[in-house]
């Protein structure tokens, strides 16, 4: 089933698929990507260096043709009750199972005052400043997973017998490198959470190209030392980037070289280490939204 909703500032929906008001007709850069590359020449040599790729933000212009059984003056009113020129809005995507949204502005909106009856149509065009539909729920991978140890059998032999002393229903798998992919187009950023089980000395968390993140280094007053209970938060989405201590700033313990991960488009591999031997200090969870062009 497909969907398309126009939500407003104000979180109200304007369906615009199978409305009794008026047809969507068209709508340009649904799945339009573009960049702009930016490149340097060097004299003697053949063709150019790229120093620089950046997606470019995307238009997107609605075509709503009002019914012909309709009063046109009632349903511009309707529409223009969800749709307000320079406010901020989304469109909601519904497809094969999948949601997503893209956010932007009311840029234009165009509807002529005369025209025959059956052929009134409105336009608005939209100005997304991010070039990219994203998930609209968060998906939590966790690093350090619980492993369900509680299982049934029909078979005499393998009986799972509960002894007077107890038996543990569940443990952490503690593998320290975890691979997680992607199903997006693009790399995107997240919220990286640590939590303490135990004593964790200055953690941090590798990507398979050797790329890092960790808190704590140095002298005493740049450790990072976490007890149990103890989480830190390190998001890398632009614009948001910060990394927190049980809700406090940290920022100038980030170890030095350090490099805001990213979820790149595909498989990602992870690894999570501190300066303790204990590998069952800490677990790691990945939050985050993947993105479509």
């Amino acid at each position: 089933m497909l969907t398309l909703d126009f939500v407003s500032k104000s979180g109200q929906a304007l369906h615009l698929v199978k409305n009794a008001w008026f047809d969507l007709t068209n709508v340009d850069g649904m799945t339009t990507g573009n960049t702009s590359i930016s490149s340097i020449v060097i004299g003697g040599v053949d063709g150019d260096t790229i120093n620089n790729i950046q997606a470019q933000p995307r238009g997107i212009v609605l075509d709503l043709r009002i019914k012909d059984y309709v009063n046109v003056e009632d349903a511009k009113r309707y529409i223009l009750s969800f749709v307000k020129l320079k406010q901020t809005c989304s469109l909601v995507w519904t497809q094969n199972g999948r949601t997503i949204k893209i956010d932007g502005v009311v840029e234009t909106i165009d509807m002529p005052r005369w025209t025959k009856k059956g052929e009134v149509a409105m336009q608005i065009s939209l100005h997304c400043p991010r070039a990219f539909w994203e998930d609209v729920n968060y998906i939590l991978s966790e690093i350090s997973a619980s492993k369900n140890l509680h299982y049934f059998t029909t078979t005499p032999g393998d009986m799972l017998y509960f002894p007077a002393d107890g038996i543990a229903l569940g443990e952490y798998d503690t593998s320290r490198t975890r691979t997680f992919v992607n199903t997006g187009d693009v790399a995107v950023g997240m919220q990286i959470e640590i939590m303490a089980f135990s004593t964790a000395t200055n953690p941090i968390i590798y990507d398979q190209n050797g790329n890092f993140f960790g808190v704590g280094y140095g002298t005493d007053d740049k450790q990072v030392v976490l007890s149990a209970g103890d989480k830190i938060v390190i998001n890398t989405q632009a614009g948001q980037k910060g990394v927190t201590l049980n809700g406090t700033n940290i920022i100038d313990k980030i170890k030095p070289r350090s490099t805001w991960l990213l979820l790149q488009a595909g498989e990602n591999e992870f690894s999570i280490n501190s300066d303790d031997a204990d590998v069952d200090n800490m677990a790691f969870t990945l939050i985050y939204k993947q993105r479509y062009v």
